[in-house]
């Protein structure tokens, strides 16, 4: 367990489905948090929260568009309907656009603004009806994106947080920006520690900061497969090897023998 983490807290993570979203839902899980895994595709919030159960945490799916205050409030009040507490939310606002800033279209650019700025500003009325104390980390769009539209949502949601902080200062909020698009959990392991950071009791006291999170480059394809397959991608290793690799020995000598029957 990361020190200085509590345990026995319940959170809501959202867009847990894959990216950020998932790799924070599975650290928290880990960790002994019971997980609310929200999410607009309620199979990929069941199937994340299903990897965390397997992992010997705990974990319950919710299906809930974060652009709509109805289901927001309504993901609210299922949580407090189970746990009877909400110790904090994790808000993954990490959308991007991949268009040129003169090639986007106006509806790509409302997607945006609803995906990330909308979202923030209904989970963040949410959390300050809800919680009497706890804390509100916001994952930013990655620097990497750095069209002037994205720029301009970025910043909105910043000063949306400052805003907060000041006004609402019995919640914790604070910011997280990647320094790229989300890859693995493995490669994506420095801002899930920072997200942790910010949601364990070592923070208290800290509101209104943002981090920038520098991650490593995310694996190449070749690194990304089985090690059968990098194998039989890799030109120097020979037949034999990648079959003792996959079959182990009992079943090379098998190979062997059909070989010789052959």
């Amino acid at each position: 367990m990361l020190e200085g983490v509590d345990s026995a807290n319940v959170v809501l993570v959202t867009n847990v489905g894959q990216g950020f979203g998932r790799a924070i839902a599975l650290s928290f899980g880990q960790a002994d948090y019971d997980v609310v895994c929200a999410d607009n595709d309620v199979d990929l919030a069941s199937k994340t929260a299903a990897e965390i159960e397997e992992l010997g945490g705990q974990a319950i799916p919710v299906q809930v568009d974060i652009t709509t205050q109805l289901d927001v409030t309504s993901a609210f009040d299922k949580v407090y309907e189970i746990f009877g507490d909400l110790s904090g939310v994790i808000h993954v606002a990490a959308a991007e656009s991949l268009s040129a800033f003169d090639e986007v279209s106006e509806g790509e650019l409302a997607e945006l603004l609803n995906e990330n700025l909308r979202s923030t500003f209904l989970l963040l009325k949410a959390t300050a009806r809800h919680l009497e104390e706890g804390y509100f980390v916001l994952v930013l769009p990655p620097l990497s994106a750095d069209e002037p539209h994205v720029l301009a949502v970025r910043g909105a949601m910043i000063e949306m947080v400052r805003g907060f902080q000041k006004k609402y200062s019995h919640v914790r909020v604070n910011l997280v920006t990647p320094s790229r698009s989300p890859s693995d959990p493995k490669h994506d392991a420095p801002l899930v520690k920072t997200v942790r950071y910010f949601a364990s009791s070592a923070s208290d006291g800290i509101s209104g900061h943002e981090l920038k999170v520098t991650l490593p480059a995310p694996p190449k394809i070749l690194e990304s497969l089985l090690p059968e397959v990098q194998a039989a991608l890799d030109t120097s290793v020979r037949q034999a090897d990648l079959e003792a690799s996959v079959y182990g020995d009992e079943d090379e000598e098998e190979l062997e023998s059909a070989e010789r029957v052959g």
